[in-house]
């Protein structure tokens, strides 16, 4: 056994362990012979011919592919490649790894004699001690392995084996019971949702088959028995879960032999299936109601009901999962700091008992194979592998990639194994029109906002492993103001009119006040429904629309976040043109726009008045020097009017993939859009 060190981490290259203070990687194949041939050629320039030759076998694949690969192990190394410390990109030429490497037998030269020479020890001693040195490191090392491995029941993770080879977003997958296959949800722009089936002992030449589903459009699969697929989705135009015949064989889909329809006013949003009575278990709620997750059980030949399950307020569902012919259902909650408790539901009581806290905000999670173990993946660290001992409360990572985890996650049939999905995107800041250069990296950066008092943007990045917000000022690097709890999910960000302020909304369920020039958080405020539309109208006040079961109430807050105005239905949403400060426009929900002093909307006495005109529909929208733009992300597409006194006049409407927000200033635009996506199915290979 060689452990090899560089900066933070170490790495064992019998196990292809990479370990540093903080926690253990397990690296995908590829990833492994990348770093193993830049630790065995350090501080020279590697070609990309080289790689190709070291990693692919002489295999001819795209610079795309070796790219990515190098992307890959800069993200699992937390490398920031505009500041490397690990891999230098040299221009033209390839790759350098910059960092020291050491060996064991390096480490232990360096050791002064002094440190273990005595005026009493005979030389001989000395050399004798020097030389079981690095034999009892390694021998710790193998004992933690052991012990790790007992806690497992024996079994090593390492490698990861893919087993996907075609183009789409992969999710929604079931396994068949005591089977060899998969079947899966394949998304595409050309196809839409279609329906997969693959072996799982035939990786090399299987690439998995199609199958033919038109009468069907696939919301979710839940569960795959042995003779019948349970659905949730559309047949023939009808809303409901359905269970479908389907075997091994089946090349096409037929009538579903059991049935529930009306679907459409639930929304659900994990699922899992119990075998013994046939029931699904599903976490959803009401359309236009709060986005808090219930319980629900749908029996296919009597229908849905709800089940009663006493939480605790600050804790919210977020998935389930009921293993074959088990007797208790898994609940994960999350609160607002970033923790999770697991319980467990006794299907015959309805009992619910709290198992164990976790300090990590968990994203999916069903049980293990074996017993008392829990296998998920975290919202801090989403490109790995987690399995958790709830008795011990120790956790191992038992795979680890470079793309991030998301979103299924199933036992494999051999009992020792788990399947699971990637779906990662690279997003950056874009410019509709050239402006300064801006400082994207490998993550993920997005929601870009006009500095005001100064030249630059501020947007939110992954960069360092979790939701940050970042500025950048024209020809400087991006620099992180104010460091994020690292569960976040900052879904909206608007800066306030002096730049002395932030205020990002939290998963659509909290407002966090930033201080910009204190770096710090100022306030937190709990939002009691759906926010969303989150913006500034003047220095002192910004405005959220909170959507609370079947209303929408535009709200108005003040920098201590007091409200102070609230607007009910038919208002959605409020906009403010900072070359006309006085006004303030509302737009209803039949898309009308319409204008009003801003000390009437303060004082909440609207009088009755003629829309401006009507807009098409949208997702976000902004008012700049007398234009309004709207932004429909669905149809990557934005529309932009000229607003006059009393009608609105269409200027243009051109494609623009700005999902991940946009922002506008003196008619310059900039936003973030997706780069680059993958996704794959994997599974672990346990020994």
């Amino acid at each position: 056994m060689e452990c090899i060190f560089f900066g933070e981490y170490r790495f064992d290259t019998s196990t292809h362990e990479l370990k540093n203070q903080e926690y253990s990687v397990s690296l995908d194949p590829r990833m492994v012979a990348l770093l193993r041939f830049f630790l065995a050629n350090p501080n020279r320039i590697i070609s990309r011919d080289e790689l190709q030759q070291a990693i692919w076998q002489g295999v001819i694949v795209t610079d795309n592919a070796i790219n990515k690969l190098v992307a890959s192990l800069r993200k699992t190394l937390a490398d920031d490649p505009k500041s490397p410390r690990y891999i230098q990109t040299v221009p033209k030429q390839g790759y350098r790894f910059i960092a020291t490497v050491r060996t064991q037998d390096s480490l232990n030269t360096n050791v002064h004699v002094d440190e273990i020479n005595t005026n009493t020890q005979p030389k001989s001693r000395n050399l004798a001690v020097k030389a079981a040195l690095p034999v009892l490191i390694c021998a710790v090392v193998v004992l933690l392995l052991l012990w790790q491995n007992g806690e497992n029941g024996g079994l090593n993770y390492g490698e990861n084996t893919v087993l996907t080879r075609v183009d789409g977003a992969k999710r929604s997958l079931v396994v068949a019971p005591k089977g060899n296959t998969v079947t899966f949800i394949n998304n595409t722009y050309a196809n839409g949702n279609e329906l997969w089936h693959k072996r799982l002992d035939n990786n090399n030449d299987d690439v998995g088959a199609v199958i033919e589903s038109k009468d069907y459009y696939f919301d979710s699969l839940i569960a795959q028995t042995a003779n019948a697929l349970i659905v949730k989705g559309y047949y023939q135009d009808q809303c409901g879960w359905f269970k479908v015949p389907f075997s091994r064989e089946s090349a096409a889909l037929t009538a579903p032999s059991a049935q529930i329809l009306d679907c459409e006013s639930l929304i659900s949003h994990r699922y899992t299936f119990d075998t013994q009575t046939e029931s699904v278990w599903l976490l959803g709620h009401a359309r236009n109601h709060e986005h808090r997750n219930r319980l629900y059980r749908i029996n296919l030949n009597q229908g849905l009901e709800s089940v009663a399950v006493e939480l605790p307020e600050q804790w919210q569902l977020v998935d389930l999962d009921l293993k074959p012919g088990a007797k208790n259902l898994l609940l994960v909650a999350n609160n607002s700091e970033g923790q999770s408790r697991l319980y467990q539901v006794d299907l015959a009581t309805g009992a619910a008992e709290p198992l164990i806290d976790v300090a990590q905000q968990l994203n999916q999670a069903i049980w293990g194979h074996a017993q008392h173990q829990l296998i998920y993946v975290s919202a801090s660290k989403p490109a790995q592998l987690q399995m958790l001992n709830i008795q011990s409360g120790e956790s191992q990572v038992i795979a680890s990639l470079g793309d991030r985890l998301c979103c299924a996650l199933a036992r494999h049939p051999n009992e020792k194994d788990y399947i699971y999905s990637t779906y990662d995107k690279n997003i950056d800041i874009r410019w509709q029109n050239p402006g300064f250069e801006l400082d994207n990296s490998n993550g993920n950066e997005r929601l870009p906002a006009f500095a005001h008092t100064q030249p630059g943007i501020y947007f939110v990045s992954n960069r360092a492993g979790s939701d940050h917000i970042y500025f950048q000022a024209p020809g400087q690097r991006a620099q992180q103001i104010v460091p994020m709890s690292e569960h976040m999910v900052l879904n909206e960000l608007a800066v306030s009119p002096d730049d002395r302020l932030a205020v990002v909304n939290h998963d659509n369920r909290q407002l966090w006040l930033v201080d910009i020039v204190e770096h710090g958080i100022a306030k937190r405020a709990h939002i009691d429904g759906y926010g969303f539309a989150l913006s500034w109208l003047n220095p002192t006040l910004f405005s959220l629309t909170v959507k609370n079961q079947y209303q929408r109430r535009v709200r108005i807050y003040n920098r201590q976040m007091q409200l102070l105005a609230e607007l009910d239905a038919p208002w959605v949403r409020i906009l403010v043109d900072n070359s006309e400060p006085q006004f303030a426009y509302l737009i209803n929900q039949s898309n009308e726009l319409y204008r009003f002093s801003f000390s009437e909307i303060l004082d909440g006495r609207l009088p009755e008045a003629e829309p401006i005109g009507e807009v098409a529909s949208y997702s976000n929208a902004i008012i700049d020097n007398g234009v309004l733009y709207l932004n429909n992300y669905k149809e990557a597409q934005l529309s932009s009017y000229k607003i006059n006194s009393t009608s609105l006049q269409l200027l243009t409407q051109q494609p623009l993939n700005a999902y991940y927000g946009f922002d506008v200033e003196n008619g310059q635009i900039v936003y973030g859009g997706t780069r680059a996506f993958s996704s794959d199915l994997y599974t672990t290979h346990a020994q």
